[in-house]
């Protein structure tokens, strides 16, 4: 054997003895990969291990539907942090998160030459250059990565080289309750009702067909009903009937009654009794002004009942747990208003999503069913207390004089459930939405004072906010608030 070949022979044997003694430092480099960091949701709960094994140590759980991020994973073991703990979870149990924000179609100008790349960084490949001060629109980002669509290709841009152009719009006020539709005629669907003496901005006519903005939706009104300029809203009329013919359920503990009235007032004649579930037609809600609902009982009775004691949703014959979704404000007081979106039309929506979410699982009332009606702070709090209410949320926005100031919060008054709700809820709110979490605090609100049950006022977010503004406007983000509370209160009873 030559001297070449031997020192080929011994580089070769320690390289064996070295495989063989230190596996691992061969193989680590290409057992794992690494990517861009992603967001993902857990879709049941999860297992955190300490290395990528299911027989290796157990760090925690992670619940159902919370958000992780990773940007490394060994087969199919991806490593996240939760709760200050890193370790691995299975992906099998992971499901990719969209992480921009969809909003309202906004018109965009550029102010320089622009890249448009492939996806929303700067390191990811570049499709096309975009001119300097050419129009573009957009209805979703990334972080400040704006999507948009140019010469047939879609991609991102940055939104440093980008201005908002602002359309412009005059201001016009509805005389009448009034259809908004989803297109310029009367087949249109019917996005909602507006309520009458409500300002709404006029972007284009064509036709007496007014493409408006309300309520955090674009769509179409006709010009009848609209006369230009503001005017102070006034509380609306009882001959309002936003639910006439609907039916409606009396809501009473079991074994208990309430009575059917000649007329709407407590002084008047009785002239039945409805037992708890008693189905009735709404014939005029009366109860805007003086706190009654006008019905009619299935054997052609017409009278009076209390608002209070009716609901939407069919009641179980014996007492579940019963909720009472409050949606703050509502009719004159819009509460938090920005950019064209009013804090009463969002929280309502919220509400009614929480109780289709409940329904059947507990039983449910709200203490306004409708923008057109409003409650005062103390009949809010009678609502929940003249029934025997197992919980109570008052769902409400921020807003601040600070644009910067964002995320969701949770308050109580008093008693360690109220405290266990709002943990609850806030946890989910910032978990399933992604919102900054400011906390769980006490607060000596008069709507949650005033509620003997266990109760919380739930802020979702601040509609100051352009990021929060733009998940709180957006049907799909507003589901995930509805989860977080439904999730929240029945993790709580």
């Amino acid at each position: 054997m030559d001297k070449l070949t031997k020192i080929l022979t011994k580089a070769l044997v320690l390289l064996l003895l070295t495989a063989i003694a230190f596996p691992s430092s061969l193989v680590s480099a290409a057992s794992g990969v690494t990517f861009t960091k992603t967001t993902y949701q857990t879709t049941d709960l999860l297992n955190l291990r300490s290395t990528d094994s299911i027989s290796s140590k157990k760090l925690t759980t992670i619940p159902k539907k919370m958000s992780l991020t990773s940007n490394y994973r060994i087969g199919e073991w991806y490593r996240v942090t939760y709760s200050g703990k890193t370790g691995y979870v299975l992906g099998q149990y992971l499901t990719k998160v969209v992480t921009g924000t969809s909003f309202t179609k906004t018109n965009y100008q550029t102010t320089d030459a622009l890249s448009l790349r492939q996806a929303a960084s700067t390191s990811s490949a570049r499709l096309l250059t975009i001119p300097a001060n050419t129009k573009l629109a957009s209805s979703f980002r990334d972080g400040d990565w704006y999507k948009v669509t140019y010469n047939k290709q879609t991609g991102f841009v940055s939104g440093a080289y980008l201005k908002k152009v602002t359309a412009s719009s005059t201001a016009y006020t509805t005389t009448e309750r009034l259809n908004f539709r989803s297109a310029p005629t009367t087949s249109g669907a019917l996005l909602m009702t507006i309520p009458s003496n409500q300002v709404v901005q006029s972007l284009s006519v064509s036709s007496n067909w007014h493409k408006i903005n309300y309520g955090g939706k674009t769509g179409y009104v006709i010009g009848t009903y609209l006369k230009k300029g503001t005017a102070s809203p006034a509380a609306p009329s009882a001959g309002n009937a936003d639910y006439s013919g609907s039916k409606m359920y009396v809501l009473i503990d079991a074994g208990s009654t309430v009575a059917l009235r000649s007329s709407a007032s407590v002084l008047s004649g009785q002239l039945t009794r409805l037992g708890r579930g008693t189905p009735v037609v709404v014939t005029n809600n009366l109860h805007k002004t003086r706190g009654f609902v006008a019905v009619q009982t299935a054997d052609g009775r017409r009278g009076y009942v209390e608002a209070t004691y009716l609901t939407l949703f069919q009641p179980s014959p014996t007492n579940r747990p019963l909720i009472v979704l409050d949606p703050g404000h509502g009719a004159y007081d819009p509460g938090a208003v920005r950019a064209g979106f009013a804090e009463r039309d969002i929280v309502l929506s919220v509400a009614r999503q929480v109780a289709s979410l409940l329904a059947g699982k507990v039983d449910l009332t709200l203490t306004r069913y409708t923008n057109d009606y409003y409650p005062s702070l103390g009949e809010r709090s009678a609502m929940a207390n003249n029934l025997s209410t197992s919980r109570f949320v008052s769902i409400h926005i921020n807003a601040s004089s600070a644009s910067s100031a964002s995320g969701a919060e949770s308050y109580y008054y008093k008693g360690t459930t109220s405290v266990q709700l709002a943990r609850a809820i806030q946890q989910r709110m910032t978990g399933y939405a992604g919102m900054r979490d400011r906390g769980v605090h006490f607060a000596n609100y008069a709507v949650i004072r005033g509620t003997q049950a266990p109760a919380v006022l739930a802020e979702l977010g601040f509609l100051s906010n352009t990021s929060d503004r733009a998940k709180l406007a957006d049907p799909a983000y507003q589901a995930r608030y509805a989860q977080a509370i439904a999730d929240g209160i029945l993790a709580t009873l």
